[in-house]
């Protein structure tokens, strides 16, 4: 659920744009199609350009349940 207060990672995507331009040769041909992206309600692309921003953090494992 996207509501205020809540940390949520969202992506602006273009469905009839996405494509993947890497192949064998060149496997590091970048993604198009999306356009915006955001860390915990940080952009970090914004307009298919990176913002620098890095607000991600680690995702540790739940305890074993009891």
């Amino acid at each position: 659920m996207v509501r205020p207060g809540a940390v949520a990672d969202l992506i602006l995507v273009d469905p009839d744009a996405v494509a993947d331009t890497s192949t064998y040769p060149e496997p590091l041909g970048l993604a198009v199609g999306i356009d915006d992206v955001l860390v915990a309600g940080v952009p970090v692309l914004a307009g298919e350009r990176l913002t620098g921003a890095l607000p991600g953090g680690g995702l540790r494992a739940a305890p074993p349940a009891a």
